[in-house]
């Protein structure tokens, strides 16, 4: 099957190729948290009668939600940030299927010349990266346990 030049499973290829990108660096992240977290707790957990599954949902899981919480904000904005699988994988076709709004920015600005345009679609972009992350901590910053 020719993914990329399918026009319904273009932008999926791109996503799963993004996906598996910025997986290695979200699995360092998580495990350095998980190295974080401190022996006495788990032991203790341990001592109390918990499973090694209660342990990680009541003990490991509330420490590392500082981790995750970086993780899910900065994901977020590198979702946003796809330009290079685009440009590299599609060039935004087929038929525009894959061109996401850092790629529009890219073709109005230095393909087509429209500077004004394209600056307008930065502008938006940032205003809607503002806009998520913060309700991402208005949302997620309620759910993080510090140490």
């Amino acid at each position: 099957m020719r993914w990329l030049q399918d026009p319904s499973w273009a932008l999926i290829a791109v996503a799963i190729t993004t996906i598996w990108k910025e997986l290695g660096l979200n699995v360092l992240f998580l495990l350095a948290g998980l190295q974080n977290v401190p022996d006495d707790l788990m032991e203790a957990a341990q001592i109390d009668g918990a499973s090694r599954w209660q342990a990680f949902w009541r003990v490991q899981l509330p420490l590392l939600s500082p981790t995750i919480f970086f993780l899910l904000v900065v994901g977020t904005i590198d979702a946003f940030r796809s330009f290079t699988q685009v440009h590299i994988m599609t060039q935004g076709g087929p038929i525009r299927s894959t061109e996401v709004l850092v790629y529009s920015v890219y073709r109005d600005a230095f393909i087509n010349y429209r500077f004004s345009y394209a600056s307008t679609q930065a502008i938006t972009l940032f205003l809607i990266l503002v806009a998520l992350t913060l309700i991402q901590f208005r949302v997620g910053e309620r759910r993080v346990h510090y140490q």
